[in-house]
């Protein structure tokens, strides 16, 4: 039989443990392909003495495809389980849905956002100042202590002032402040 026939007949699993330790050029393919350390088997008497786990692994059996692994002494055991915990109980202001800040920022948004379409008309009757105007229906917020005169009043929608830009955008911080801190 010639070499490349036996190679083949390794690869595919066919040879036997002692044709293999009987080639020395076989064993070193065997022992570099499938990890197996061949070497010639000493018969023991009987069947009395088992191999060894050791011995398993360096001598297998005619298939020398299957690899023998020791089995592993212990099984480590499943942890025991934990006690269950009570729930955390939440303290009364966090269980509330809408916080005072966020109250006072959706009122100051209906105020200013009301403002700003003159719904506070109705108190320029007691504007009695020289340049006061029935036209002029939207409260000046940076005037407001003067509503008895012009100072304390600014005409309606399509002229906004920075006093309603700033109004309407802290009421809308102070809503999304509340809605961040539950």
């Amino acid at each position: 039989m010639d070499n490349d026939d036996r190679i083949k007949r390794l690869l595919d699993g066919q040879l036997d443990h002692e044709e293999i330790a009987s080639d020395p050029v076989l064993s070193s393919l065997a022992e570099r392909i499938f990890g197996l350390t061949i070497e010639p088997i000493t018969p023991t008497k009987g069947s009395a003495a088992e191999p060894s786990a050791e011995e398993s692994v360096e001598a297998p059996t005619s298939n020398s495809m299957i690899e023998v692994i020791p089995a592993s002494p212990s099984i480590p055991q499943p942890m025991p389980s934990l006690p269950t915990l009570e729930p955390i109980p939440k303290d009364v202001e966090e269980t509330k849905s809408i916080s005072k800040l966020g109250i006072f920022g959706f009122l100051g948004l209906i105020v200013s956002v009301s403002n700003l379409f003159g719904a506070f008309g109705f108190l320029n009757s007691q504007c009695s100042g020289d340049l006061c105007t029935s036209e002029a229906t939207r409260l000046n917020w940076l005037g407001i202590h003067d509503i008895t005169n012009e100072m304390g009043w600014s005409m309606p929608f399509p002229e906004i002032g920075i006093p309603d830009y700033v109004a309407i955008g802290m009421s809308l911080l102070f809503i999304v402040i509340s809605i961040v801190r539950k």
